[in-house]
């Protein structure tokens, strides 16, 4: 018959988060640069791993005080590391020595607690207080972001424990011996199996949040060019045909620019194409840095970038063009690098593709390279 006695269950867990660090610790070998955090969980899962079972190893050894003092500083260890890698992964970094001082204090704490008649219960309220603001901090980063079905699963599972480090420390108040578990078995089965999971099902959790990012960098570049980092054209397509349908089913107006830098082949034949591609760069940099959300920037094709303005009406379209075209490109490299632009913007109650707005803006941007370039050109309906 299986046993859920606090030491099985905490063997077995130990044992299954050293392998979920090392897990993470071979996911992240290729990818600490791109997804950060993995090395926080990865060490985060192997103290877990360590500390579940220093307790049954220095029982046979040394004093049980020194045992539980030395498991909760692993706790508290583990709790911190998996808030750091959190932090890390959504680009919200802890103090860098916040580590250092909070495994010193601890540390310190335990040897204090240890050495007077009343420590167990001072040991208890500072650990269990420690644990509990470490992982209510963790809910909070993680109800902060996105909510997708990793965060959910985390933020759960964050709930959890400090759900069970809450109950145990009610009923270890209101039935003292034993810190209340051994007195209630149903409570040290609960206990045992929930806090100690938590070692294995935090990592897991982590594991699926770095998938969802090594999926979401995946679609993002496919949907990017590898130059400029603007929208490529078939995500053009893809995005700005779901803005214009939303425009028009709010009846708003939807406005494209289409812009071309001037004589850009001349830079290319006597500056050479590596300085073509810095103009190109920073180009759209400079553009990006002036649009706002939800407008939308792609590489339309050689030197011709396309701009979608959802909710845009067709004066406020000319206002942004004009900034664009204000903002001339000029790099070391080169001399200043103009651009013109035309603009078109959909109709009220007229169904358009945006193949035909881009069409329209191109007739505008052919007016004003006639005209002598470096201009904005509307094109009317």
């Amino acid at each position: 018959m299986i046993r859920f006695d606090l030491p099985t269950v905490i063997a077995y867990a130990g044992v299954m988060s050293c392998m979920m660090g090392l897990i993470l610790g071979f996911i992240g070998r290729d990818r600490t640069a791109s997804i950060k955090g993995l090395n926080f969980w990865a060490a985060a899962t192997l103290v877990a791993g360590l500390g579940t079972l220093t307790r049954i190893l220095l029982r046979n050894f040394t004093s049980d005080a020194v045992a539980i003092g030395a498991q909760n500083v692993c706790l508290i260890l583990t709790a911190a590391l998996f808030l750091a890698g959190t932090c890390e992964f959504f680009d919200r970094p802890l103090p860098r020595r916040f580590l250092g001082w909070l495994v010193a204090v601890a540390a310190a704490a335990m040897v204090v607690f240890a050495s007077y008649d009343d420590g167990p219960i001072h040991r208890r309220i500072f650990a269990r207080g420690v644990l509990v603001a470490l992982y209510a901090y963790h809910a909070w980063v993680i109800y902060r972001q996105e909510k997708t079905f990793a965060r959910y699963l985390t933020l759960g599972s964050l709930l959890m424990l400090l759900l069970l480090i809450l109950a145990r420390a009610v009923v270890g108040y209101l039935v003292p011996e034993s810190d209340g578990v051994d007195s209630i078995e149903i409570m040290q089965v609960v206990y045992a199996v929930g806090f100690s999971s938590s070692d294995v099902l935090i990592p897991v959790c982590a594991i699926l949040m770095t998938h969802e990012n090594i999926r979401l960098m995946l679609e993002d570049m496919a949907m990017r060019d590898s130059l400029t980092g603007a929208l490529n054209r078939r995500a053009l397509f893809q995005l700005g045909d779901s803005a214009l349908a939303g425009c028009q089913r709010r009846e708003q107006t939807l406005s494209v620019l289409l812009l071309d830098l001037d004589h850009f082949k001349q830079i290319n034949d006597l500056q050479g194409h590596h300085v073509g591609d810095l103009v190109l760069k920073h180009f759209a940099d400079r553009v990006q840095g002036i649009l706002r959300r939800p407008a939308l920037l792609a590489r339309y094709g050689g030197d011709e970038f396309v701009v979608v303005l959802p909710g845009t009406t067709p004066e406020d379209a000319e206002q942004v063009a004009e900034r664009i075209r204000n903002g001339s490109v000029a790099l070391p490299e080169v001399p200043v690098c103009h651009v013109s632009i035309g603009v078109a913007s959909s109709v009220q109650g007229h169904l358009e593709s945006l193949a035909a707005l881009i069409q329209r803006a191109d007739k505008g941007l052919y007016l004003a390279k006639n005209a002598g370039r470096n201009r904005v050109e509307m094109i009317g309906a």
